[in-house]
Order: C-alpha cells, then structure tokens, then sequence
C-alpha cells in the first residue's frame, strides 16, 4: 500500500512539473512574441519618424526659396517703384517747362515783390532750344491729327506715310516709294484738271497787255481804231505821231471803254456768284476736282485708310513761274516746306 502510493505521488509529482514546464515555455514565447512586436513598432516609428523629418526639411527648403523669391521679387518691385519715381520726375518736370506758368524767370534787379514787372520774361535754355522739332515727322499723332484737321498738308502727307508704314509694315524711309506710286497715280490728270485755271491765267494776262496796247500804244491804236473800230484820226491830225500818249488814250477810249467795262462787269458778276456760291457752301471747280482726285485715289488703294488718303490727295502742288508743277516725288524723304 504504501509503495502504491509512493509511485502515485510521483506520478502526481511528474505531471505537474510537465506542466509548470509548459506554462513557462508558453510565457516565454509569449515574452519574445512581444519584444519582436515591440521592436517592429519602433523600427515603424523610427521610419515615420525620419519620413517627417524629411518632409519637414522639404517644408523647410521650399519656405526658404520662396522667402528667397519674395526678397528677390521684393527687390526688383523696389527698384521699378525708384525707377518710376524718377520717370515721373522727369515727366513732370517737362510738362512744367511745357507750361508757362511754371516756367522760371529772373528776378528783375531793384523792383520790390514778386508781381509780373518784377520777372523778367522767359528765355530757353540751350539744351531745351536743341530739342525743337525741325520735320513734322518728330511731331506726335495727335498733333498731326489736329493740324491736318486744321488743313496743312505736310501733317496729311506724314500720316498718311505711317498708314503706309503701318499697312506694309515697312520703315519710314522705305514708305517714300510707295508714296511716290500714289503721287504718280494722283498727278496722271494733272494737266487736263489745272487746263481752265491755266487759260483763265493767259487770257487775264493777255488781255491785261492787250488792253493797254490797244488803249496808249500808238501804232496798234491806230491800226485798231481804223480797221477794226472804223474810226479816223481825231480832227486835224494828220498823223498819230503828233498826239501824246495821253491824247491817244482820250481817241481810243470812245471805242475800248464799252468793251473794258462789259468785261470788268462780266468778271464782277463771276466773282459775285462764286462768293454767293461759296456761302451755300456749294462747291466750285476747285473743289470738285480736289474731290474727284482723292476718291479716285481711294479707290485705287483701299489698302490705306480711306479717310487719310482723300485728305492728302485734295492738294495740288506748288507751280513756279515756268507754270510747271513741283511734285512731291522731287523732294524725296523731305518732302515739301512744313513751315516748321
């Protein structure tokens, strides 16, 4: 009995420390399981950790540049503000010399206060007296505008060359030749339009020398007043060459003064119906072929604007005393006499 229980006991005995083994086996992989686990935490957050230290340093340098970017930007805003600030500087102190009331003027020697008799009056500068325009291609659009509203053909010619410029795209010396095409084309009728104002010219002449001739010339008043008017010598004359000049247009006078007066009075009712005429505001010859010569142009070129080349046409040149005309083409990149 007692040896029954003695192996019993050890039965017992061994079972129990098989199970205190296992139970401390399983806690010790329990621990391992938990360092593992514990360790793969930390290498996770020392890998997050250094992602955001890199995304930080990221953060850090994009500020950076764009702290740099808005110095620099800063920079160059500052200096535009200075260079601005000195632009209207100078623009506003050339409107003042532009502006007589801002014009500085001499104080007059011994004269009391600041009144207008105090000042002497304005005399400019050299480097101001150089910069004068000397072409009225110097000169701005809205100054040829109104001048050329005002009718001055040199203003019309130089707008009408930067249409040229501006259409072809080509420089303003090279605007010259296309400019001589239309002066050739718009002086084509020149002669046959100027034909009645160069008849009226001659016969006004003519009959301007004519009319003296046969009034006090002897030879031709003679011949006139006997075979033409009819009429004999005055009473006891038996030659012209005795009377004076003076005589001679006494005799003459009876004839020549109906003819001189009717003409004198033709020539008063024209000219009384051209200045009726002109306030109707009807137009004349003059102005119908200035018309007709810049709509015909016009449309010849409807490249140009239409307006600037109608206004430039409506001009005929100057003539000289040969009655020959000087047309812009002669004058080149000149041009004719602006007045400036």
């Amino acid at each position: 009995m007692a040896l029954a229980r003695c192996l019993a006991g050890s039965r017992l005995l061994g079972r129990r420390c098989c199970a205190s083994a296992t139970q401390a086996g399983g806690a010790s992989q329990t621990v391992q399981d938990m360092m593992q686990k514990a360790a793969n935490d930390r290498a996770e957050l020392r890998s997050q950790l250094k992602a955001q230290c890199d995304l930080h340093k990221q953060r850090t340098e994009i500020l950076q540049r764009s702290l740099e970017a808005a110095e620099a930007e800063r920079k160059q805003l500052r200096d535009q503000v200075s260079s601005l600030t000195k632009d209207f500087d100078i623009l506003a102190s050339k409107m003042q010399e532009e502006t007589i009331g801002f014009r500085d003027r001499i104080q007059r020697k011994g004269v009391k206060g600041k009144g207008a008799q105090s000042r002497m009056a304005y005399r400019p500068a050299i480097d101001y007296s150089e910069k004068q325009p000397s072409h009225v291609c110097e000169l701005n659009h809205q100054s040829l505008a109104e001048l050329a509203m005002l009718g001055d053909h040199c203003a019309r010619r130089e707008r009408l060359i930067r249409e040229v410029m501006a259409v072809d795209n080509i420089t303003w010396g090279q605007a010259h030749d296309v400019l001589n095409n239309l002066v050739r084309y718009n002086e084509k009728y020149y002669w046959f339009e100027t034909l009645p104002y160069r008849v009226g010219i001659t016969a006004a002449f003519l009959g301007g020398i004519g009319s003296y001739v046969l009034v006090f010339w002897k030879p031709a008043a003679e011949w006139y007043g006997v075979n033409v008017a009819g009429e004999e010598l005055p009473e006891g004359v038996e030659d012209i060459g005795e009377m004076t000049t003076n005589q001679v247009g006494t005799w003459t006078w009876s004839w020549m003064e109906p003819m001189i007066g009717t003409a004198s009075f033709v020539l008063l009712c024209a000219q009384f119906i051209r200045a009726q005429a002109t306030k109707m505001n009807m137009k004349t010859y003059g102005d119908r072929i200035l018309q007709w010569r810049g709509t015909r142009l016009a449309k010849a070129f409807p490249e140009y604007d239409s307006s600037m080349v109608r206004a430039w046409a409506k001009h005929l040149p100057k003539v000289g005393f040969d009655f020959f005309p000087a047309y812009e083409t002669k004058f080149r990149q000149k041009g004719p006499s602006s007045g400036l």
